[in-house]
């Protein structure tokens, strides 16, 4: 196997492990929502990027996996591999169909595999086109949004600075916004707040709070990847999760404090979306804030298929005058992530393609021999 075709198996692999993932995510949300539970919105968001990590990182983990396999470290092989459990089945006679199609049958990924990347007329180069063309927009997508987000920066005036963080001045950012670079971290305020002291307090206790969660390394993260899983809904469903968990998170965490109070805190979002939107309507271009690498104060343009501004802005509303939430003990949260992480692991085990022929994959190709032999044999005959 080339190195070309192991790089793209990994791509896939990674498609499906995200898409299984965000299947079991919004099931458990859905089983939760039936049984009244209501998680703190910190703990959901803790989850969902310590997850997003563990998928990541999945085909190092198989790859280590399979090498303490073969150093002897590990004496027993998960036997998980969908591949060999359903070979196993027919063998049973689990699966009535020929030999020759089911030996087909678990042959086509890896066919489908080879015409992608061969280019062959037809399916394969269309789809390998599709690839290349996805890849190179939202990739000069990703770097257009880098080099809007730098000149926005630079365009800003240093108010104060406190180790790695600096404090900006804008007089064209829609919406307070945090951003980083390699070495320090960004707070860009728009100048009008200045003259509302009271609001300006709660968007850096806001803007603060996503720096500790490090929610804009989280974001550089997932845009980062949008080039590679573009053509990915699952990419979008677990995008949205984090976006709006994030924000439900960093109001949480903002109005848990005695010193604020939800009733200012909701009106201080209420007048940033209105300033927001005067702002937008008056410059009448994208909005510059909301590059790759920033998380804003709020939104204030709509996104296609998307929740839109107002519904997203109703939600944090509504979730602040929400009674406590539940925050389960260390021990069921761990035993909860381990089963999520094993969901992972088994996936990515289970869709990996058989390392040699086993017996079974022998047993299999004898039967497809002796069924060809028979075909032959049966022209043979008379009538």
């Amino acid at each position: 196997m080339t190195l070309l075709n192991r790089m793209f198996d990994v791509y896939i692999d990674l498609n499906i492990i995200l898409a299984v993932t965000a299947l079991v995510w919004l099931t458990a949300k859905l089983v939760l929502a039936r049984f009244g539970k209501r998680l703190t919105f910190t703990l959901q968001l803790g989850l969902l990027n310590g997850l997003f990590a563990i998928i990541v990182l999945s085909p190092a983990i198989v790859a280590a996996y399979h090498t303490m396999l073969a150093a002897d470290v590990l004496p027993v092989r998960l036997p998980v591999n969908l591949a060999d459990y359903a070979v196993a089945h027919y063998l049973r006679g689990g699966i009535a169909i020929p030999a020759e199609d089911f030996q087909s049958l678990l042959g086509l990924r890896s066919r489908v595999s080879e015409s992608i990347l061969a280019m062959e007329p037809g399916f394969g180069k269309g789809v390998a086109l599709f690839l290349i063309a996805g890849f190179a927009c939202f990739g000069l997508r990703l770097t257009v949004n880098f080099v809007r987000l730098h000149r926005m920066l630079a365009g800003c005036h240093l108010w104060r600075r406190n180790g790695r963080v600096r404090l900006l001045l804008s007089d064209l950012a829609p919406v307070p916004f945090s951003a980083r670079g390699p070495c320090h971290h960004y707070v860009v305020i728009p100048s009008d707040l200045l003259a509302a002291p009271e609001d300006l307090a709660l968007v850096l206790r806001h803007e603060f709070q996503h720096l500790r969660q490090g929610d804009v390394t989280w974001e550089i993260a997932l845009e980062c990847l949008r080039p590679l899983l573009f053509w990915n809904p699952f990419y979008y469903v677990w995008k949205s999760e984090v976006e709006q968990l994030r924000e439900l998170a960093c109001d949480q965490k903002v109005a848990e404090d005695a010193r604020v109070d939800p009733r200012s805190y909701c009106m201080c979002l209420l007048r940033a979306a209105q300033a927001g939107l005067k702002k937008r309507q008056e410059q009448r271009t994208q909005d510059r804030s909301g590059g790759v690498a920033s998380v804003a104060l709020l939104e204030v343009h709509d996104r296609l298929l998307r929740r839109s501004p107002a519904q997203k802005l109703r939600r944090r509303v509504e979730a602040l005058m929400e009674p406590d939430r539940l925050q389960p003990h260390r021990g069921i949260l761990a035993l909860a992530g381990l089963a999520m992480v094993s969901v992972i692991f088994l996936t990515a085990l289970a869709i990996q393609k058989p390392a040699d022929w086993s017996q079974d994959r022998l047993m299999l190709s004898a039967i497809v021999n002796l069924e060809r032999l028979q075909i032959i044999n049966t022209f043979g005959q008379r009538p």
